[in-house]
């Protein structure tokens, strides 16, 4: 079905597809972009319409086209940015009812060279998304002898690697166990919740069980997520996000005892992954199975937590380790506000940032 639609776009006459074709060599990228002529001009000045276009009028014009093909075409290789040269503009043809031939879409080619052998290519594209409401993109990757399509709507990121464009179930489910580990440790929010919660979890029982009921608890929301059986807006989770942060941290200041925190933190760890799932969800979208990179992607979540909890709470256990009980009620009592007053402050900068959407936190 990807490949008739990928096929059929081409002939479409709708100004809301266009089709690149992205082959990736050992040493540059040629990227082909298929753009209709309707939609073309939305965003360049063209002499005639589509139906009395010629190809010289369009060749004509290639010195606009180009340009505004590179504002919204982007392409990094092995991390870093490289520049397009840009090779032939083309035109499609289409016939109409009457038999009559014209000019449907515009197709350029692109360079992108590299000095160093490709082994990451990252995409991206913001055609038309200004002009054209649900824009949608048909991109064929071809590396390797490999093939793979891609829909889009609107604008979009691709992340490329071999692997990921022929995987194996082993190297999808490492990929995803190092994604995993890294949005924990980018992941400043939840680091911040867990830290609040630990803070007041003075028995190892109480820090396991404020562990545990996190780990359930937002791996039950990350699956239904991914499966597409619960969302809520990007915005509305970070903000509650942020809440549960502050809730805690303030929460700190009151109580003595954290043992019946795992239930606090289960409701909380519900939203935590939903935000885990932000993430995740424009990834799967190109699988056709979600279970290892979901699976995956969990486990490198709680190995990232396990790493940090193995650095924290020796640190945590050192701070209150006294011979004498009152001396160790007196550390806990000061490490738990002392370390709350950070928090708070934090989670309150992201819940403002957050709400408001002001864009004034850098993480």
């Amino acid at each position: 079905m990807l490949v008739l639609f990928a096929g059929s776009v081409a002939s479409a006459h709708d100004e809301r597809f266009s089709t690149s074709n992205v082959e990736i060599r050992p040493n540059e990228v040629l990227w082909t972009v298929d753009v209709g002529v309707a939609g073309l001009e939305k965003v360049v000045r063209l002499p005639a319409g589509e139906l009395e276009l010629t190809e010289a009028q369009l060749q004509a014009e290639k010195s606009d086209i180009v340009a505004y093909l590179l504002e919204c075409l982007k392409v990094d290789i092995n991390g870093n940015s490289v520049e397009a040269e840009a090779g032939a503009l083309e035109p499609v043809y289409a016939t109409g009812p009457t038999g009559q031939k014209y000019i449907s879409y515009a197709r350029q080619h692109f360079r992108f060279p590299s000095t160093a052998e490709v082994k990451r290519v990252q995409l991206s594209s913001a055609l038309f998304f200004t002009v054209i409401r649900n824009h949608q993109a048909a991109v064929i990757v071809s590396w390797a002898g490999v093939q793979k399509i891609y829909n889009k709507y609107g604008p979009y990121q691709l992340d490329l690697t071999f692997a990921r464009l022929n995987p194996t179930i082993l190297g999808t489910a490492v990929e995803f166990i190092l994604w995993g580990m890294h949005h924990i440790f980018v992941g400043y929010d939840h680091i911040a919740f867990l830290m609040a919660l630990l803070l007041a979890a003075q028995r190892l029982r109480d820090m396991v069980r404020v562990v545990t009921s996190f780990t359930v608890a937002h791996s039950i929301t990350l699956l239904l997520a991914a499966l597409d059986l619960i969302r809520l807006p990007g915005a509305m989770t970070e903000s509650l996000i942020a809440a549960s942060i502050v809730y805690v941290a303030a929460e700190n200041f009151f109580i003595t005892q954290g043992s019946h925190r795992w239930m606090l933190t289960f409701a909380f760890g519900l939203v935590h992954g939903l935000g885990f799932s932000s993430v995740l969800r424009e990834r799967l979208q190109d699988l056709q199975s979600i279970a290892v990179p979901v699976v995956s992607f969990n486990l490198g979540v709680e190995l990232g937590q396990i790493s940090i909890l193995l650095v924290v709470l020796p640190v945590l256990t050192l701070i209150r380790r006294a011979p004498d009980e009152k001396v160790r009620e007196r550390r806990q009592w000061w490490l738990v506000r002392v370390g709350s007053v950070p928090i708070l402050l934090l989670g309150s900068f992201w819940l403002v940032d957050r709400v408001f959407q002001l864009g004034l936190m850098p993480f």
